[in-house]
Formats: C-alpha cells, sequence, structure tokens
C-alpha cells in the first residue's frame, strides 16, 4: 500500500493517496493476513513488512513536495481535506531544505528554504508568492531547462499509442514557475503578501 501512496501522489491524485493512507492505518487488531496497520502502528502485511511504514511515510511527503520533474513542486497531490497546513525540514534535490510551509485553503501563505549548496532554486507553486529579499525572483518558461545539475531532466520521447485507444486526458492543477539563485547557507523567505 506504501508503493501505491507515492505513485497516486506522483500522478498528483491526493485523493486517491489519502483514501490509501486512511487504509493502511485501519487497525486490525489481531488478525493476520488483512493489511492494514497493528495496533502498535506496524505494517501489518504479513509476515511484517517495514516497507508499508516507511513507504506511507514517502508517500506523504511526495504529496506535499516532490523534486523530480526539473523543479522543487510544493503541494502537488494535496487531498481536499488537508487544505491547511504546516510541515517542516523536508528535503529537496540539491541541498535545499523546505524549512518551513505553511498553506490555507490549499494556496501557499508562508515559505522559507534554505539552501545548503547554492545555486538555482526553481520552485513550482499552486499560487503567487512575493520574496522577501534582495534577490530577484524570475519567471520560468516551463520548456526552459535549470541551470542547477541536480534538476537535470531527461526528455521524454513522445509517446506510441494505437489509434484504436481511447485516452482520456490527464489534468493537473495549473502552477507557477519561478526560479531565483542562491548562496550557500542562506535561506530565502516567501510569502503571499
Amino acid at each position: 500500500m506504501g508503493w501505491k501512496v507515492n505513485w497516486w501522489a506522483k500522478l498528483q491524485d491526493g485523493n486517491h493517496a489519502y483514501k490509501l493512507i486512511q487504509n493502511q492505518l485501519t487497525p486490525i487488531g489481531n488478525e493476520q493476513g488483512s493489511g492494514g496497520t497493528y495496533n502498535n502502528l506496524f505494517d501489518a502485511h504479513p509476515p511484517f513488512q517495514i516497507d508499508g511504514n516507511f513507504g506511507c511515510t514517502s508517500g506523504i511527503t511526495e504529496m506535499l513536495m516532490q523534486s523530480s520533474d526539473g523543479a522543487i513542486h510544493l503541494l502537488p497531490a494535496l487531498p481536499d481535506v488537508w487544505q491547511s497546513g504546516i510541515i517542516m525540514g523536508l528535503k529537496a534535490r540539491g541541498g535545499f531544505e523546505i524549512v518551513e510551509l505553511k498553506w490555507d485553503q490549499g494556496k501557499i501563505t508562508r515559505l522559507v528554504v534554505k539552501s545548503e549548496l547554492g545555486g538555482n532554486l526553481r520552485l513550482r507553486l499552486p499560487n503567487n508568492l512575493n520574496f522577501q529579499g534582495d534577490s530577484e525572483l524570475n519567471s520560468v518558461n516551463e520548456n526552459t531547462p535549470n541551470s542547477n545539475p541536480f534538476y537535470y531532466t531527461d526528455e521524454i520521447a513522445e509517446a506510441i499509442i494505437s489509434e484504436e485507444v481511447l485516452v482520456e486526458t490527464f489534468q493537473i492543477k495549473p502552477t507557477i514557475l519561478v526560479e531565483i539563485d542562491t548562496k550557500i547557507g542562506e535561506s530565502y523567505l516567501f510569502t503571499i503578501n
């Protein structure tokens, strides 16, 4: 189930991922073989498998932050029931730490990012934010490669799809893509106003 939470988060379907988390955390008492969680919060997949515990935790992180598509994507798979919240201490590729991410009504209201290695910080955001500092925050075109080598992405060949197959279009939430050049050890504050 932990794997499924991660994959639905990658597909940006937070509600489906959340449903799987609920299934994962359903107590099963002393029953064996039905999945879920024992009363001590260990994963109940027989035989005991710690990957269910770690996988579910990883999936929750993927629902709130991803850093595999050339940018740090914040709140990519936020379920409807998590409209407000705060997280701290998530690590992203390239030596970036999300020191604080606060959101309300599905919109980021406060973001603090620390740069351990310096370099280009590219953010994919659900809403506009103002940068509180001297550096310049720039809008970025979706097709512009990230200059940070930790965010290199391969070009993906266009899929070959049979004309006989009906393909439903996949709708993802619109995002804003911005970037800023960072310095080693510095923190960067973004707010809604």
